[in-house]
């Protein structure tokens, strides 16, 4: 399915594109911009997503996907992005795409391998000398006067 604009789907990456298909978008009233006009005309934009049955990504891509997104995901594992920042419905529907676009994009991203470091001789000392100082400190509570004759 193509929308009316000639495009595939939801480009979140250079060659890579969300199915318009698999995107459900609805309107409702809900506050915001625009006083009383807000709380009468459905502005608000209600987009819905489910990564784990998406065909834009293989199953690998969509374990992960939906891996990275579990927090966001509803019960039935999908997305759900609603957007009232705008008096435009169609200004909302543009934020709403966007705010897609970037959390598959940020979450597609993989993370760079942590390469180990060793510590810094300042710091092997600083911890040596926090030991003592913390050892001495238990040393002084538990001594009793009474008991040094």
């Amino acid at each position: 399915m193509e929308s009316p604009d000639g495009t595939r789907g939801l480009n979140w990456r250079v060659g890579r594109w969300i199915p318009w298909s698999e995107i459900d978008i609805t309107q409702q009233t809900r506050g915001g911009p625009g006083g009383q006009h807000s709380n009468r005309s459905a502005t608000a934009i209600d987009l819905r997503w489910s990564p784990a049955s998406s065909r834009a990504f293989s199953e690998q891509e969509s374990e992960y996907l939906v891996q990275r997104l579990s927090s966001k995901l509803d019960g039935k594992g999908r997305l759900r992005l609603v957007a009232s920042d705008e008096r435009s419905a169609a200004r909302n529907r543009e934020l709403a795409l966007s705010r897609l676009a970037n959390l598959v994009r940020e979450a597609m991203r993989r993370a760079a391998p942590r390469k180990a470091t060793r510590p810094t001789r300042a710091s092997k000392e600083r911890r040596l000398t926090q030991k003592k100082q913390k050892s001495q400190l238990k040393r002084d509570r538990s001594r009793r006067p009474d008991l040094d004759s």
